[in-house]
């Protein structure tokens, strides 16, 4: 190997292993960080709290519903087991004295 070849055994000018690898420089007119971005205006802020709002909403209106469905399974359980109860203390009462 001549010192005319690059490290893979190509001449320098034609080695697309060395082109690639080599480093580049960033032109000085470029931004580092994300562009700027345009304000979306009061429209777009309304539209952004319009669809906050209906999300609100509707998160909102589901717990409200979860919460009620189990509250009225709670209340039923509960009425269940004191009619229940006093059925079952009707009976014993009652059933002494037909026997």
């Amino acid at each position: 190997m001549s010192s005319t070849t690059c490290p893979h055994g190509l001449p320098p000018g034609t080695c697309q292993i060395c082109q690639v690898l080599q480093p580049t420089v960033v032109p000085a007119g470029r931004p580092a960080g994300r562009p700027a971005r345009g304000r979306a205006g009061l429209a777009g802020n309304l539209g952004v709290a319009a669809i906050v709002a209906v999300i609100g909403v509707v998160l909102f209106g589901w717990v409200a519903a979860a919460f009620f469905a189990v509250f009225r399974i709670i209340e039923l359980v509960v009425v269940a087991a004191i009619v229940g109860w006093a059925s079952w203390k009707l009976g014993v009462r009652y059933g002494r004295r037909g026997h």
